[in-house]
């Protein structure tokens, strides 16, 4: 008998588990980087990534560390942001942005830090964010529950996911589907 026929099927179906496997660890990379961008993971795997010659953020498009940092660094709050939004009709990362660059300048914002939470110091971990996407939350649920709880979305993200692993349940119920195990 001839192994070829069964080896084809079995090296295939190896392929694409390994193409599958590779996927999700890139998306679960990215959706953690994502979640803080400013943390040592979102840093190292930018670092790698441009290294290798990729263009690669973890900063939403116009958005820089250095706007983030100047802007929480500043004492400005959540209710800044939006105080700010309103007033340029901006989105709240575009807000952040502005008014991060303008600190960098040497301008000065329309809008005095109300001394609230200075750069969000909460790191989202693996485990809660995994915890938290694995229960069918959304975005839009980070909304709900960051609007609830007056904390930035790493932070609300971290706090909801730690609450699932802890056998509690978020205020606000997960709009998607969980995730299967």
């Amino acid at each position: 008998m001839d192994a070829t026929p069964t080896t084809r099927p079995r090296t295939r179906r190896l392929v694409a588990v390994s193409a599958v496997a590779v996927g999700l660890c890139v998306a679960g990379t990215g959706v953690a980087t994502a979640a803080a961008p400013t943390s040592a993971l979102s840093r190292s795997v930018t670092e790698i990534l441009q290294s290798a010659g990729v263009d690669w953020s973890t900063m939403p498009d116009g958005y820089t560390p250095e706007q983030y940092q100047a802007f929480w660094g500043a004492g400005y709050s959540a209710e800044n942001v939006e105080e700010l939004g309103a007033l340029w009709n901006l989105d709240a990362t575009d807000a952040k942005a502005r008014a991060g660059q303008l600190i960098l300048d040497g301008q000065q914002v329309p809008v005095t830090p109300s001394g609230g939470e200075t750069a969000p110091t909460v790191e989202i971990t693996a485990e809660q964010l995994d915890a938290f996407f694995g229960a069918g939350y959304t975005g839009e649920d980070v909304d709900a529950l960051a609007a609830l709880w007056q904390t930035e979305f790493s932070e609300t993200k971290a706090r909801a996911g730690q609450m699932i692993l802890d056998g509690q349940t978020p205020p606000v119920a997960p709009s998607g589907t969980p995730a299967t195990s």
